[in-house]
């Protein structure tokens, strides 16, 4: 609503409230009074709202802020959810792994008991008879020992029965001799010394027969004595082998003792194994029940930040609505600033056109390259290079002019901002929040507000936001933006930060 301009008639004096006016001049008077006075309410109307769409953008933000934060905890709960189930099956797992190796154990237990019994029976009676075998054998090669010492004193007196046999038989032989030589007086020796040497014969014969049993019976009592020395060493062999086996027949009891208290052992862990599982399994009970709780109360965020952009979205539609009626508002002059600078860059870009210093391709490349090892991602255009050269004397100036202007800065249609304010176009370091807030330049700021900014086709668009400083540090600021036209296509707009 504009004021009414209205003159004094110079027909009709001034005069006081109190004196009689002319009859025109009152009705005149009491419109334009109240016209001002509308257009004062107006403002005071327009900077309320603004104010109070600076305080919604805030809890909207703050809303959104807590929104996430519900987000992240969630996904943490999640995650710990997720490790919980896991240690509840590792748990089960080792549980029943347990369980398993115990009743494998008792089993191996059983067995092991039944087969010592077994071999501890089987070798007792074994060693018994080993000890038995081994006694008479050895009291076999004693006896044997005997027979082959009685042997060889058989042998020694059959040498000296033959031994007197030859001597014998030489006798008889000087007896006979001597019989010849006596003729008749000697024949009666001659017959004794016959019958003697036949006896030598014979006693020689029988001699040399039992010589030769004897050297028999010899070598078959020296080959059975050296058998039963033999057994005997076998056997003896055998009696300290069964006492080895015997050792290691305890050994394999004390390995049966020792499974038995392994069974104690595992049963020790099964035990708190399985208190573990059930607690982790209602800790996991638990914690699906808070994350139900998180889930719905960001649910109930989520609903609350729709409210609350509503109301953004209200309060801004309110305050472009009065900036739009012609009532003078702090952001008259401001917006009337936007849009002129806005149509200066057009020209500025159509002209460069014009002089073949860019195409029209190259002036709407969407072709977005990452600038590599950037932190933010910055990128790069085809078109950059001329906003680097056009852009940067007008926007400086534009920034110097107001101090309500935080920042003023041209953006293509998808929210690429080519060249910021010096300021905020320093060189990345290597601290990502410093080069949140410092380097702004080359990003893609596809937010709500930049993304209206950037395809508003209206004359102007008066948006509130908060802009995000790195850090977790936020302003609350407007942003004012126009849009640019070049050769009636839409390129972007012209976007002032503004404080509230």
């Amino acid at each position: 609503m504009h004021a009414l301009a209205l003159k004094a008639d110079p027909a009709f004096p001034d005069e006081s409230f109190g004196n009689a006016a002319q009859p025109a001049e009152a009705p005149l008077r009491a419109v334009a009074n109240a016209e001002t006075g509308a257009e004062r309410a107006v403002r005071e109307i327009a900077e309320r709202f603004g104010k109070l769409s600076a305080e919604i953008t805030d809890v909207a933000g703050r809303i959104g802020d807590v929104t996430q934060q519900f987000e992240t905890q969630t996904a943490g709960l999640r995650r710990v959810v997720g490790v919980v189930e896991q240690v509840a099956g590792a748990n089960h797992a080792i549980r029943q792994a347990a369980e398993g190796a115990q009743a494998a154990a008792s089993v191996v237990r059983s067995g092991l008991e039944r087969v010592t019994g077994s071999v501890k029976l089987g070798l007792s009676a074994a060693q018994t008879d080993i000890e038995t075998l081994s006694e008479e054998a050895q009291s076999m090669s004693q006896a044997l020992a005997q027979a082959v010492a009685d042997a060889h004193k058989a042998r020694a007196s059959s040498d000296a029965i033959h031994a007197i046999t030859r001597e014998i038989q030489l006798l008889s032989i000087n007896a006979g001799v001597e019989a010849a030589r006596s003729g008749e007086a000697g024949r009666g020796f001659a017959v004794i010394a016959a019958a003697v040497k036949t006896l030598a014969e014979q006693t020689r014969e029988a001699t040399a027969a039992s010589a030769t049993q004897l050297d028999l019976l010899v070598k078959a009592v020296d080959a059975l004595s050296r058998r039963s020395q033999e057994n005997a060493q076998t056997a003896q062999r055998a009696r300290e082998g069964s006492q080895t086996i015997s050792q290691q027949v305890s050994e394999f009891d004390s390995f049966g003792r020792s499974v038995v208290e392994l069974i104690g052992e595992i049963e020790a862990v099964s035990r708190p194994t399985r208190e573990n599982a059930e607690a982790c399994a209602k800790a996991g009970q638990d914690l699906a029940g808070l994350v139900a709780g998180v889930d719905a109360s960001t649910h109930i965020l989520e609903q609350a930040v729709e409210r609350t952009d509503a109301l953004v979205a209200i309060s801004e539609g309110i305050l472009g609505s009065i900036a739009a009626s012609g009532v003078r508002t702090a952001q008259s002059e401001l917006i009337a600033t936007a849009m002129e600078t806005a149509a200066t860059i057009a020209e500025m870009f159509e002209t460069a056109l014009a002089r073949g210093e860019v195409t029209l391709a190259d002036l709407f490349d969407e072709a977005y390259r990452p600038i590599a090892g950037s932190d933010p991602v910055q990128h790069m255009t085809r078109f950059v290079p001329l906003t680097d050269r056009l852009l940067p004397p007008l926007q400086e100036k534009l920034l110097a002019a107001n101090g309500r202007i935080v920042f003023c800065a041209a953006v293509d249609r998808n929210g690429f901002l080519p060249t910021h304010n010096r300021k905020y176009a320093q060189p990345q370091g290597h601290d990502p929040v410093w080069n949140n807030a410092n380097c702004r330049n080359r990003r893609i700021f596809d937010d709500r507000t930049g993304l209206a900014a950037a395809r508003n086709r209206k004359p102007f668009l008066l948006q509130s936001y908060r802009r995000d400083m790195g850090g977790g540090q936020f302003l609350v600021m407007e942003d004012l933006s126009a849009p640019i036209m070049v050769k009636g296509r839409h390129w972007g707009g012209f976007r002032i930060g503004l404080k509230v």
